[in-house]
């Protein structure tokens, strides 16, 4: 057994999708989430300033004592979770990546739709993916400008955020697409809206749950597991902790309260 918490960390709010799915498998275990809103957006950002921000965030995480930790954010996965797991060779590291491979196998179509933000639509990891996954598919690649703002500024559920959800999907809808995957981890807040606008015959995928139950192997294979009956759940941000509160409560329907700042 181990009682120390899982650390997480995120540009934002969208982390909190892994957050939520994690906390609903491990429901005994303490969770740390770093969203590290005074830096956003990481698509932006050259690999190099990634990774020493993402560097100095583990940093902070290794100092709250957690077990493992789980970069919940695509643009830090794909440029940096290689040299995290370098450079802190004593810590486990979980990442998000597009589902690609899953929406290959899943399709009947053969043609597979992936929504991201335009750094990773545009990005050679994603490209890497899939030309090794699904080679044989047609694949609309969509790079949802203005979506991962949104949803950071507690915009989910508003006529302006479905307006904009209409005109991405649009290309997809046109395609004939049977199976989705959400490439950025702020858009499992928008699947119902998704879902909505595409129809029953499509099938939308994201990685938070295939990501908490990653989680929970690694905590099964090094039988480190937690017994809280009642676990702790600590929120830092880089940026206004009270916007953070208001926004994730909204986002989760859970009260987070008692934001830390943090200033890497």
């Amino acid at each position: 057994m181990d009682d120390r918490p899982i650390g997480f960390f995120d540009s934002g709010v969208g982390g909190l999708t892994i957050w939520r799915a994690t906390r609903k498998l491990l429901p005994q275990e303490s969770l740390v989430f770093l969203a590290d809103s005074g830096h956003v957006p990481y698509g932006e950002k050259s690999p190099e300033e990634l990774h020493d921000l993402t560097s100095r965030i583990v940093r902070f995480l290794l100092a709250q004592d957690v077990k493992l930790v789980v970069v919940a954010c695509n643009t830090a996965t794909v440029h940096c979770i290689g040299h995290l797991r370098e450079t802190f060779p004593q810590i486990p590291f979980v990442g998000v990546v597009p589902v690609v491979k899953t929406l290959a196998q899943r399709t009947r179509t053969g043609t597979i739709a992936v929504l991201s933000t335009p750094a990773t639509a545009g990005s050679p990891y994603l490209a890497g993916l899939v030309e090794e996954f699904a080679p044989d598919k047609r694949v609309i690649n969509v790079g949802c400008d203005g979506l991962e703002d949104l949803v950071e500024a507690g915009q989910a559920r508003t006529s302006r955020t479905t307006a904009l959800l209409e005109r991405y999907l649009a290309p997809v809808l046109q395609s004939g697409a049977d199976v989705v995957g959400l490439g950025c981890t702020h858009y499992p807040f928008l699947r119902r809206r998704i879902k909505r606008i595409l129809g029953p015959r499509v099938r939308v995928y994201d990685p938070s749950r295939p990501v908490a139950r990653r989680v929970r192997q690694l905590l099964r294979e090094g039988d480190t597991f937690a017994a809280h009956e009642k676990p702790s759940y600590r929120f830092y941000t880089t940026g206004d902790p009270a916007q953070f509160a208001a926004v994730a409560s909204k986002l989760l329907r859970f009260p987070v309260r008692d934001v830390g700042y943090v200033e890497l």
